[in-house]
């Protein structure tokens, strides 16, 4: 993997609407030390920070259903979600495919080449 690809795949987390503070701020801090001995150190953790941060689909099954889900998404939202998530499990789906998620997955499934 080019340390073009690696910043690609780093930023997508960076951007992903879905991600959370600590995959965001982590992000940041890996693009804030591009060429630095930091960075080096922080691409050693780049996999365990996807692996922490992507959402199983049970996790999101579970998370739509809940009420925060309806006080964060509105009802209509919090119900959209469960049957989506609920549509991809049936599909075979393992994790849920937020744009997070999805940049989560990307690095973990290239964890051999990072």
């Amino acid at each position: 993997m080019t340390h073009t690809q690696l910043t690609q795949l780093v930023q997508a987390l960076l951007d992903a609407p879905t991600s959370n503070e600590t995959v965001k701020e982590f992000a940041q801090s890996w693009i804030n030390a591009e060429g630095t001995p930091k960075q080096e150190e922080l691409t050693k953790q780049l996999v365990s920070v996807a692996e922490e941060n992507i959402a199983l689909i049970d996790e999101t099954i579970g998370f739509a259903g809940s009420e925060l889900a309806t006080q964060i998404l509105g009802s209509e939202g919090a119900a959209n979600l469960l049957q989506h998530a609920k549509d991809i499990k049936a599909e075979g789906a393992e994790f849920c495919d937020c744009p997070s998620c999805v940049a989560c997955k990307n690095v973990i499934d290239l964890k051999a080449e990072i």
